[in-house]
């Protein structure tokens, strides 16, 4: 027990504290629980032995350790240090030196150099000499802070035991044999988006060589809406580009430009151009139904339901659009949300006031047809080649969906089914099942950065490297060819998605890095020095996307745009792409974490 002190004679002075408002109500449990040194049961261990007995045993425990260790544990571990034998060209202890490299995400990558300090990577900050280089968003920032996370995988399994990367090599050489011999029959690749052109070329390798294989894109958030549209509206192989920049009348239906669209960085620079006080600014009108980073901006917002986006975008279009076959299939579904009426008659006139400096922009939340109006939109407004750039882009093949793919999970054709990257365990539609359906694989292959749901239903699961401990390139979202090059080695043995490709098609050269090469050399840029510029300057030279001189085909527009648009009754529930993490894969990130939601 305590020593309790003797009342002090003198009376207590300033403020007074309590513990709870039991202690204030001076309750007799409390004044005997602060009597007490310990509380009821502190003095017991969890298996009943009490504090006297357990300090008999780890004093005799601690006796036999010292005595076992007289000879070393009475003195310093020693180590060695060594200075360089010889100290590299240029290198000063504690200096920093910058790296141009790129964060690849989905179908484009952010140009960045690299901050280095005494061989590890520190900070992430834009490539101003890359086209197109804007800055940088929160996720490109924080994507140094995965390098370092101590939840990322840091082993290969197979069937949950750890196995050495030579076996997983051959692994996927005896992979690669089998399937050869059956032509890729029952081989299936589910495989995140990626803008890689070596991926690119190893993709179409792989299935010029195995001619039965399956090749399935999956995303979790869905951006194929836009590149439909586009294709309806243009013909296959263009892309859409907008340049903000050259915008003075905005309209976002629904397209978060600062927040979740692809390019937000260059998004928010190019809009930032044009707000001065004194010179002519840029205006910028948004609909939506979630409030978002760009809403936030907006000059004009125009808050409505999710089902309503359609019949305001129609409402806008029909009175830019003067006739045609587009126009005719507007007018029911712009009768059917009367109320913003008004608001989109305003808008609309503001816009073809600005014919030539306007630009109408669809978020990848939105079907098909609110994408396909604001094309009629953006022709009419005379938008391309001005405000927006139609470019020609390489053709990605044809590719099956995650449906197919557990379809084929269920009717027993998938021997062996390769996951490159994503979770879709995790994050795949429920009504698939997936992860019911995966285990009906003979093999599961999975190269994924954690030991997730995903790795917990594969046979084999292999740790992927981090981008700055890999060897590849990507291209940016003008189409600029950038490299990824490692800024150390890999910190676990992880490999990449192009040795993975590389191995099961058969390809003598597998190194990350002569890959690479081999692709820019493609490209154009061969020899030493063209690759030391490549990753000097931090992109290939005039590599971007080029402009298309495409027509608009108003009548398959107008044949692709359904309706007509119905107002939903009572509350509607929107699944949206979140502004700090993404689709779930920067929930392991502190610093996305940290991050205040719009």
């Amino acid at each position: 027990m305590k020593t309790i002190p003797p009342p002090c004679p003198e009376p207590e002075t300033g403020r007074k504290y309590w513990r709870s408002l039991d202690q204030l109500q001076d309750k007799p449990e409390v004044r005997e629980w602060i009597e007490r040194e310990f509380p009821d049961g502190a003095s017991l261990a969890p298996d009943g032995e009490s504090r006297r007995d357990w300090m008999k045993i780890m004093s005799a425990s601690f006796l036999l350790a010292g005595m076992g260790g007289l000879a070393t544990g009475c003195r310093r571990p020693e180590e060695e240090l060594l200075p360089f034998g010889k100290q590299p060209e240029g290198y000063i202890h504690g200096g920093y030196k910058f790296f141009a490299t790129a964060v690849p995400n989905r179908d484009a990558a952010t140009a960045v150099l690299a901050k280095w300090q005494d061989g590890r990577p520190i900070k992430l900050e834009a490539n101003p000499l890359a086209p197109g280089s804007h800055g940088t968003c929160a996720c490109v920032q924080a994507a140094i802070l995965d390098l370092y996370d101590p939840d990322r995988a840091t082993r290969h399994t197979f069937k949950g035991s750890d196995v050495s990367p030579a076996k997983v090599i051959d692994a996927l050489s005896a992979l690669s044999k089998q399937f050869a011999a059956t032509g890729g029959k029952g081989l299936f690749v589910l495989a995140e988006r990626s803008s890689s052109p070596s991926r690119a070329r190893l993709q179409k390798a792989l299935k010029d060589k195995l001619e039965g294989l399956v090749w399935a894109d999956y995303e979790a958030i869905d951006l194929s809406a836009g590149r439909a549209a586009t294709t309806i509206a243009y013909g296959a192989g263009v892309r859409a580009v907008v340049k903000v920049a050259h915008a003075k009348r905005i309209l976002s239906l629904d397209a978060d430009l600062f927040g979740a669209e692809q390019g937000a960085a260059g998004a928010m620079a190019g809009y930032a151009k044009h707000r001065k006080p004194g010179d002519e600014m840029n205006r910028l009108y948004v609909v939506e139904s979630l409030l978002s980073t760009t809403g936030g901006q907006a000059d004009h917002r125009l808050r409505v339901k999710p089902s309503e986006i359609l019949a305001v975008a129609a409402q806008v279009a029909s009175v830019v659009l003067k006739g045609g076959p587009v126009a005719d299939k507007l007018r029911a579904l712009a009768a059917s949300s009367p109320a913003s009426a008004k608001w989109a008659e305003e808008c609309a006139r503001d816009l073809a006031s600005h014919a030539g400096s306007a630009v109408v922009v669809a978020g990848h939340r939105q079907p098909l047809a609110v994408h396909l109006i604001a094309a009629a939109l953006n022709e009419a407004l005379g938008a391309p080649g001005k405000t927006l750039d139609l470019v020609s882009v390489p053709s990605e093949g044809e590719a099956a969906s995650i449906q197919d793919v557990v379809s084929a999970l269920n009717a027993g054709s998938v021997d062996t089914l390769v996951i490159l990257g994503g979770n879709p365990a995790y994050n795949a539609p429920a009504d698939l099942k997936f992860s019911e359906a995966a285990k009906k694989a003979k093999n599961v292959v999975r190269l994924g950065y954690y030991e997730d749901e995903t790795a917990s239903i594969a046979t084999w699961h292999i740790a992927v490297s981090h981008f700055l401990e890999s060897w590849g390139d990507a291209r940016s979202v003008n189409g600029t060819v950038l490299p990824v090059q490692p800024l150390l080695q890999p910190l676990f043995g992880g490999l990449t998605d192009l040795e993975v490709l590389a191995r099961l098609a058969g390809i003598e050269q597998t190194s990350p890095y002569e890959l690479t090469r081999q692709t820019l050399k493609d490209l154009g840029a061969d020899g030493d020095e063209g690759w030391k510029k490549f990753l000097h300057d931090g992109f290939l030279a005039d590599s971007a996307y080029k402009p298309s001189a495409v027509e608009f085909n108003a009548g398959a527009t107008a044949a692709a745009i359904s309706g007509p648009a119905s107002k939903a009754e009572g509350f509607e529930v929107v699944l949206h792409r979140d502004a700090k993490v993404d689709d779930g894969r920067g929930l392991n990130n502190g610093w996305l974490q940290e991050m205040p939601d719009p």
